[in-house]
């Protein structure tokens, strides 16, 4: 059975204990979410689809967990060599045809790629300060590093194509 990305990330999540679906978006969120995001639909949607034994804990709680099954098929999954990284993006796209726009809608998309990408980096350290010294995040953290890398290359990107924009 193949699985999509959402499906592992879910199992991933669950390999660390038993989670409602709501405990489990609120996981992604507070965890890879800088990494992977997915619709609380989508996790919702999966679940039915990955674990075979579902605990009634309270009334309309249902809570997940992992099988022996999943846990192998995730594992194989996390040891699988990474193809390719989706060089897709629309807003490359839109700055890659910039001369057919105006300056100001440029400058408009590029300045607001570089607050959120500022927005993105206050938050990041924001979980910095939560997680940088627990042992047990050291995997998250590294994550996190990379995340925090990328904002601050989006900035320095934008700051300098801004100028050059503004010079020309």
């Amino acid at each position: 059975m193949q699985l999509s990305t959402t499906e592992y990330a879910v199992l991933g999540l669950l390999s660390f204990g038993e989670r409602s679906g709501y405990d489990l978006k609120k996981a992604a969120e507070a965890g890879v979410g800088y990494v992977w995001t997915a619709a609380k639909s989508q996790v919702y949607a999966v679940l039915p689809r990955l674990v075979d034994v579902r605990q009634e804990r309270l009334p309309d709680k249902q809570v997940y967990r992992i099988t022996r099954r999943g846990e192998d098929a995730f594992l194989a999954w996390l040891e699988e060599p990474v193809d390719y990284f989706s060089p897709r993006s629309p807003f490359l796209l839109k700055v890659f045809f910039g001369g057919k726009m105006s300056r100001e809608a440029l400058s408009a998309h590029v300045s607001r790629k570089r607050d959120a990408a500022a927005e993105e980096l206050a938050e990041y350290h924001d979980i910095e300060k939560r997680i940088k010294d627990d042992e047990r995040s050291y995997f998250g953290y590294a994550t996190l590093r990379w995340g925090m890398a990328q904002a601050r290359a989006w900035i320095r990107w934008a700051d300098g194509f801004l100028k050059e924009l503004e010079a020309r």
